[in-house]
C-alpha cells in the first residue's frame, strides 16, 4: 500500500514540474519583442493634403467681427518637403467683405489688401520614422469682417487657399532584358519580358504601366524601349516642374503664368543603376491628366549578348503640385434694418455705379483702369477679359473656365448665382464679337441657304457673320442671296492665256 502511494506522489511531483516549465517557456516566448510588420511607404495617391479646421473660418460670422484661419497641413505621401524644397500656402479674399489687421511682419509672410502668401512650409513625408506622415496646424488670426452695406441681410463671400509644393514619384522594378529576339534559344532563360500593371507610388502622381520591348538596332544589337505611363491621381493640379528658386515662385503664387507651366512633368529613368535611358517626350505633357514617354538604351550603352538578364529599372518623375480648397462664409447684419438709403444712389454689392456691374465694367474697360476698380482676383490666374465676358456662368462652370482666365471666380462681380465668364467655343465654332458661331458650309446645296447665323471665312481671310439663309463662300469671307452668285464667286480665277 505504501508503494503504491510514493508511486502516485513521484507521478504527481513529475506532472506538476511538467507544466511549471511549460508555463515558464510559455512566459518567456510572450517577453520576446515580434518581429516589426513590414510596412511599405510607397503606396497611395497622396502628397501634402490640406483641410481648414472645425469653425476656422466660421460657417457664418456678424459684420466687423474678427476671426481666426486655421489650416491642419499634413504629408502623407513617400517624399520629404524640406529644406529648399519647401510649401507655400496662398490665402484669397474679396477684400469688399474680409480684412488683414495686425498681422505683423516676418521673412516668410507677405500681406497684400485681397491675400496673404506663407512660404516655408516644412514635412517629412512617411518613413520608417514617420510611418503615417508628418503634419502641422498653422493659424492666421486677425481677420476681420467688414460693415455690410446695401440692403442684403446675409451676403455670403469665400475664402480660396492653395498649397503648392514640389514632389516625386519615384520607382524601381526588376525587369527582364529579353535579348532573344526570335524566341527560338532551346537553353533556360533567366528571365522572360513582360509588362508591368502599377497602380500607385506613395504620390500624387502615378505610374501606371511600364511596356517592355526590345527594338533592332542593327546587326545582332537589341535595345530595350520601356513605354512608361503616368497619370494625375491626386485631388489637385500638375504644375511644371521649378528649374530654380525663382521659377518655382513664380508658379506657386501666380506670377505671369504661361500654358507651359500646367501639366507638365520631368522625368529620368536609369537601367542597372547607372546607364540613363533617354526618354521622349520628356518632359511629359498630360492631357486629362494622363501621360507618356518612351525610353530607351543610349547607342553607347548597347551591347551584344545571348542571353537574357534582369536588372533594376528605376524612374523619377518630378513636378510641382496644387491642391486647393475654399469656404464660404455668410456674414450676418448687427443692422437688420440696414443703412437708409434712396433706391436711385444704392449701389449693390456687385456693382460699381448703378447700374454697371463689376463684370460689365471690367470687360469694357479690358481689366480695368490702374489706380480703380480692382479686376483682377488675387494670387491667381489672371483672367483675359474681352468682349463677350457677361454674367452668363454657374459655380461649376466657372471652375474649369477660371484656369483658362476666362471666368472670375468671385461672386461679387454679378447678380444672383451668376459668374462672369465667357464661355469656351467648340473646335467646330468661331468666336466672333464675343459670341460662338458654327463655321459655314461652302455654298451649302440647301435652296433655304444657311440654317441659322455661322461662320464665314478661313483662318488665313478671318471670319464674319453669315445671317440665317444666306450662302457663304470662305474665300470671298462673303455671304450673297442665292446659290447661284455664291458658285460663281467661289469659281477659282482662271489665269489669261499668253499673248491675251
Amino acid at each position: 500500500m505504501s508503494g503504491s502511494k510514493g508511486e502516485a506522489r513521484k507521478k504527481f511531483f513529475s506532472s506538476s514540474f511538467f507544466i511549471l516549465v511549460l508555463l515558464c517557456i510559455s512566459l518567456l516566448l510572450s517577453g520576446c519583442p515580434r518581429p516589426p510588420t513590414p510596412v511599405n511607404f510607397f503606396e497611395g495617391t497622396h502628397g501634402l493634403e490640406i483641410r481648414f479646421l472645425e469653425h476656422a473660418p466660421p460657417d457664418e460670422i456678424y459684420e466687423n467681427s474678427s476671426f481666426n484661419v486655421n489650416f491642419y497641413v499634413e504629408n502623407r505621401g513617400a517624399r520629404d518637403v524640406v529644406g529648399e524644397n519647401h510649401g507655400i500656402l496662398s490665402i484669397s479674399f474679396d477684400p469688399f467683405y474680409i480684412t488683414t489687421n495686425n498681422l505683423g511682419s516676418a521673412n516668410n509672410l507677405e500681406i497684400s489688401e485681397n491675400g496673404i502668401i506663407f512660404r516655408g512650409i516644412q514635412l517629412p513625408g512617411k518613413s520608417m520614422y514617420y510611418p503615417t506622415g508628418t503634419d502641422l496646424v498653422i493659424n492666421i488670426p486677425n481677420f476681420e469682417t467688414t460693415g455690410i452695406t446695401g440692403q442684403r441681410e446675409q451676403p455670403t463671400t469665400q475664402i480660396f487657399s492653395s498649397l503648392c509644393y514640389p514632389y516625386t514619384t519615384q520607382f524601381a522594378h526588376l525587369v527582364c532584358v529579353d535579348l532573344n529576339m526570335l524566341g527560338h534559344d532551346a537553353r533556360q532563360q533567366v528571365c522572360y519580358q513582360r509588362d508591368l500593371s502599377l497602380t500607385d507610388q506613395g504620390a500624387p502622381v502615378a505610374i501606371t504601366q511600364v511596356q517592355v520591348e526590345n527594338q533592332p538596332a542593327g546587326g545582332n544589337v537589341v535595345r530595350p524601349v520601356f513605354t512608361i505611363h503616368v497619370q494625375n491621381k491626386g485631388s489637385g493640379n500638375v504644375l511644371s516642374p521649378a528649374i530654380n528658386s525663382a521659377e518655382f515662385e513664380r508658379v506657386c503664387t501666380f506670377q505671369e503664368l504661361y500654358k507651359e507651366d500646367f501639366n507638365t512633368i520631368d522625368i529620368r529613368a536609369f537601367l542597372s543603376g547607372s546607364k540613363e535611358l533617354v526618354c521622349t517626350p520628356n518632359p511629359i505633357r498630360l492631357f486629362e491628366g494622363q501621360g507618356f514617354s518612351r525610353c530607351s538604351m543610349d547607342d553607347s550603352d548597347l551591347t551584344v549578348a545571348h542571353q537574357n538578364y534582369e536588372t533594376p529599372l528605376t524612374i523619377n518623375l518630378s513636378y510641382v503640385y496644387l491642391t486647393s480648397i475654399s469656404k464660404e462664409i455668410k456674414i450676418k447684419r448687427l443692422n437688420v434694418y440696414g443703412d437708409i438709403t434712396s433706391p436711385e444712389d444704392e449701389i449693390l454689392t456687385y456693382e460699381v455705379q448703378p447700374g454697371v456691374t463689376r463684370c460689365e465694367y471690367c470687360t469694357n474697360n479690358r481689366g480695368g483702369i490702374a489706380g480703380s476698380i480692382p479686376c483682377q482676383p488675387p494670387n491667381a490666374y489672371k483672367i483675359e477679359y474681352q468682349e463677350g465676358f457677361d454674367c452668363k456662368c454657374s459655380f461649376r462652370t466657372c471652375e474649369k473656365l477660371y484656369p483658362k482666365g476666362l471666368c472670375v471666380p468671385f461672386s461679387y462681380f454679378c447678380p444672383g448665382a451668376s459668374y462672369c465668364c465667357l464661355p469656351e467655343c467648340r473646335s467646330s465654332e468661331v468666336r466672333i464679337n464675343g459670341e460662338c458661331y458654327p463655321k459655314c458650309s461652302k455654298c451649302p446645296s440647301l435652296e433655304s441657304g444657311a440654317r441659322r447665323d455661322c461662320a464665314c471665312g478661313t483662318e488665313e481671310t478671318g471670319y464674319i457673320v453669315v445671317a440665317e439663309g444666306e450662302f457663304c463662300c470662305p474665300d470671298a469671307m462673303q455671304g450673297y442671296p442665292d446659290k447661284e452668285s455664291c458658285d460663281a464667286a467661289c469659281q477659282p480665277l482662271e489665269e489669261p492665256e499668253e499673248g491675251e
